[in-house]
């Protein structure tokens, strides 16, 4: 598919009356279009957004398939760095794949006491038994049908390809064993949204995350919505409860005003 501006890299910066920061993290085969929405509403409540596109995303999906996962994680691994020296701890948010590559920041030692809190939508933890054989697959069957746009509400489409390169599942299958032995050293708060329904990513992700990691989790059950949930029914209240979350535990910026 062609992709919009909306799935181009994205910041709200310059706040006169600064909450914090937020760094966003997209899924896997997707863009920040299907993370906008929840940016804009955070930088209209005071938040500084940060919201990349990750490597080999929004262009062909044999770009994707020339990537890494930690390409992914050091992409947003540099950006969390960039907005904690400037603002202190931060908050970070991320949508499926995304959720599994904010786990591994909290989780990533060079940045203890630089994320203060997590905001995961239907974050990924497992793939199907198939994804154990992409290597062996991808020479033979490049490519499976595209995962985007799992969406209740009628006439949203997620920005993502229409193609889901072999390689790439391969090196996501790498990243999500990354995060499962990482998951004891997250020790910061949890926001835990699961969609009712969601025919990306199961439901036993969210428990094993629940159970892994060592901060307080708190749940939100979105019953109204599929995978994409920042752009389903559930948004609003989605983004509700993650700008009451993130108040609760993310500190004042360094340097704001009294």
């Amino acid at each position: 598919m062609e992709f919009s501006e909306l799935s181009r890299p994205w910041r709200a910066r310059g706040h006169s009356n600064l909450r914090g920061a937020l760094l966003l993290c997209h899924g896997f085969t997707g863009s920040p279009q299907s993370m906008r929405p929840w940016g804009e509403d955070h930088a209209g409540r005071g938040w500084e957004v940060e919201l990349p596109l990750l490597p080999g995303h929004a262009t062909d999906w044999r770009e994707l398939a020339r990537t890494r996962w930690q390409d992914w994680y050091g992409h947003v691994r540099g950006v969390a760095e960039e907005l904690s020296a400037e603002h202190g701890p931060i908050a970070v948010g991320g949508l499926s794949m995304g959720g599994a590559l904010s786990l591994l920041l909290a989780a990533d030692p060079g940045l203890r006491g630089r994320i203060a809190a997590l905001v995961l939508v239907n974050p990924g933890l497992s793939l199907p038994p198939v994804a154990a054989l992409s290597g062996l697959i991808a020479p033979f069957v490049p490519t499976l049908p595209g995962i985007a746009s799992d969406i209740a509400a009628p006439g949203v489409s997620e920005e993502g390809y229409d193609r889901l390169p072999m390689r790439a599942v391969g090196e996501l299958r790498g990243l999500f064993s990354q995060v499962r032995r990482s998951l004891d050293a997250v020790d910061v708060p949890v926001l835990l949204a699961t969609s009712r329904e969601d025919h990306t990513v199961p439901a036993r992700d969210s428990r094993a995350i629940a159970a892994g990691v060592r901060g307080p989790v708190e749940r939100l059950p979105l019953l109204r919505s599929h995978h994409v949930a920042t752009l389903d029914h559930d948004a609003p209240l989605l983004f509700d409860t993650s700008a009451r979350f993130l108040d609760q535990h993310v500190p004042e910026p360094k340097g704001r005003p009294v």
